[in-house]
């Protein structure tokens, strides 16, 4: 259930979407790199994707590897803070959901969260490796072994980039519903300077990619290949007509591969524009917004109750 923003700078590319599936069935039986220890206790094992194999990996390092996969080394202490938290809960909760007997979760960041190891750090953030390294070692060493808890066990802790300014309930996207997992303001997300995006398609391209989505066929009249447009009001949309059929909005940001579920439409003689707000699928913390508390003087404990409501940290 992996993408970076400042405060003052561009929020770049972070979480990509953290779904609810579990992790995915392989052809080929992994190969299990297993500890030397006896005691399980202190690791996670993750499914390292691009290798195809499992890797038991000690709680510390794990977290400085999702840490440095999952977020900005810019972002305020506290934020950092918040996030190692919200890391190392999400790993306890699929560690402790988990059905496949295989790994505790994943490093595809399509259906878990990232981790990078120690070579992966050093490629991703060359000249500032030492500092960084440093840096996450520092924030990962100061929360190690807190977590967020709901009637005493690990929460679901899903995150995302930025969101417009407002965040979802697992509910609207997911149809689930989780009493921690609820709308929230973060008003901070609409500082950003990518809290917008506007992506144009020309009706050629734009048919090419929506007609992927099953049961979608578009008429000759192009005028009316866009319909009603259902939003709650947080500005996230709900459904929308295309070719006359209603098309949930999750399928439409998938196809199109827009930023957000928040998003206008305009249509003119050359194209279509999508005009997306915040970046993510807006569920629990937002890092732009959690960064934006840190700076106004909140401690990670204060962003994380305030993101994730009616829980406790310990």
């Amino acid at each position: 259930m992996k993408r970076n923003f400042t405060l003052c700078a561009v929020l770049a590319a972070a979480m990509l979407l953290i779904p609810l599936t579990g992790i995915r069935e392989k052809a080929e039986e992994p190969v299990i790199n297993v500890s030397t220890q006896d005691d399980y206790d202190g690791f996670i094992s993750v499914m390292k994707t691009d290798e195809g194999v499992i890797e038991e990996i000690p709680e510390r390092e794990y977290l400085i590897g999702a840490l440095a996969a999952e977020a900005d080394m810019s972002h305020h202490d506290e934020a950092l803070k918040a996030q190692c938290v919200a890391c190392y809960t999400y790993a306890l909760y699929t560690k402790g959901s988990k059905e496949n007997g295989e790994a505790d979760i994943s490093d595809n960041t399509k259906e878990h969260q990232g981790y990078l190891s120690k070579s992966e750090r050093q490629k991703k953030w060359g000249d500032n490796f030492s500092k960084n390294e440093e840096k996450a070692t520092d924030i990962v060493e100061s929360v190690l072994g807190e977590a967020i808890y709901y009637e005493d066990k690990p929460i679901m802790a899903v995150y995302h980039a930025l969101n417009s300014g407002t965040t979802q309930s697992a509910q609207t996207v997911w149809k689930k519903s989780y009493p921690y997992l609820v709308k929230v303001e973060s008003p901070g997300d609409k500082l950003a300077v990518d809290y917008t995006e506007k992506v144009g398609f020309t009706y050629e391209d734009f048919k090419e990619k929506i007609t992927k989505i099953d049961g979608i066929a578009l008429g000759e009249d192009e005028e009316k290949w866009i319909g009603q447009i259902e939003k709650n009001p947080s500005g996230y949309v709900l459904g929308i007509y295309i070719g006359g059929n209603e098309v949930a909005a999750a399928d439409v940001r998938t196809a199109l591969e827009l930023r957000s579920c928040c998003f206008d439409v305009d249509t003119s003689e050359d194209e279509i524009t999508f005009e997306t707000y915040g970046y993510g699928h807006l569920v629990g913390m937002s890092q732009y917004g959690a960064d934006y508390m840190a700076r106004q003087g909140s401690d990670y404990r204060e962003i994380l109750t305030y993101y994730y409501p009616n829980t406790k940290i310990k």
